[in-house]
């Protein structure tokens, strides 16, 4: 299989995602 630049791009952002669906909850219980 090959994984161009798109293909990061597009992992990349998902693995953002995921961070922000953990990170914001997170930083709205502390605030």
């Amino acid at each position: 299989d090959y994984f161009g630049p798109i293909d990061y791009a597009a992992l990349y952002w998902h693995i953002v995602d995921l961070i922000w669906i953990f990170l914001f909850p997170l930083l709205y219980l502390i605030h």
